[in-house]
């Protein structure tokens, strides 16, 4: 009985996996086409870009202190837009990235970089392998114990003195998402919608108490988009734009504030060894 059990969460934990992978193959073109925007119309053209402002704001700004020979892997690559950024600001990369048509574009993108097929529960690559690890919006589709499994995974390919950064999704972030999806991913599992891939949420003291347990030393976790704009871009793209211009500076002023980690769009984390 007890094996029947273990293997039926496995099967679930699996299944669970492949929704996430199989959404990415889905949306690959659309991921392109929000990239396109981006160097077309900058990052306040869609909700999904403003996210990605404020996650690129310390993601760079992190990788501005690291030495220019630093081997830096980009788990859950995409269609290798941050690869490509990465390498303009002087860095080589690795891409890890299990959605085949991502995989794809991510080569295209980038000729002559490496870029795996691979799980970040189980990297394909040797320990101590890489001085950066960037993992963005990845975990959020795992199940807890597989993100458990994922950051002892990352931490051993993480070299002495590396740095990781990874973003996650707060359960009680002011825009309501927790509530959002626990009423899409019900109505998925009646039949009453479609089915939803997994979405495994948070709190900054959760995951600071489990990057501790396995010896990270400094652990800073920064909450982004405080502001509830994603909602405003749903019911009107151009007034999205137009608000989110307007009150971008009072959310990155209020996004200073401790608070903020617990109550943003976005958990941002810092985990150095």
């Amino acid at each position: 009985m007890a094996d029947r059990k273990r293997l039926s969460k496995r099967t679930d934990r699996e299944h669970l996996l492949s929704l996430a992978v199989e959404k990415h193959e889905l949306l690959a073109d659309e991921f392109m086409e929000e990239y396109r925007t981006l160097d077309e119309h900058g990052y306040f053209a869609t909700a999904f870009l403003l996210g990605r402002k404020k996650i690129d704001e310390v993601l760079f700004a992190e990788l501005s202190s690291c030495r220019p020979d630093a081997r830096v892997l980009d788990i859950g690559c995409g269609t290798g837009s941050q690869i490509y950024r990465i390498r303009q600001a002087g860095f080589e990369a690795t891409g890890l990235e299990p959605a085949e048509k991502m995989r794809h574009f991510a080569v295209q993108l980038n000729p002559g970089v490496e870029v795996l097929d691979g799980s970040v529960t189980r990297l394909p690559f040797e320990d101590n392998a890489f001085d950066f690890i960037l993992a963005l919006e990845v975990l959020r589709y795992l199940p807890k114990v597989d993100v458990e499994t994922a950051y002892a995974e990352m931490l051993r390919v993480l070299s002495p003195g590396g740095v990781l950064v990874f973003t996650m999704v707060n359960r009680w972030a002011i825009d309501g998402y927790f509530l959002y999806e626990k009423v899409r991913s019900t109505l998925g599992k009646r039949g009453l919608g479609p089915v939803r891939a997994h979405c495994e949420f948070v709190t900054p003291r959760r995951v600071r108490t489990d990057l501790r347990a396995l010896g990270f030393t400094t652990i800073e976790t920064l909450g982004r988009l405080l502001l509830p704009l994603r909602w405003v871009y749903k019911v009107n793209g151009t007034l999205g734009r137009r608000l989110a211009q307007i009150v971008d500076p009072a959310d990155e002023f209020l996004c200073r504030f401790p608070f903020a980690s617990a109550l943003a769009g976005h958990l941002i984390v810092i985990a150095r060894l």
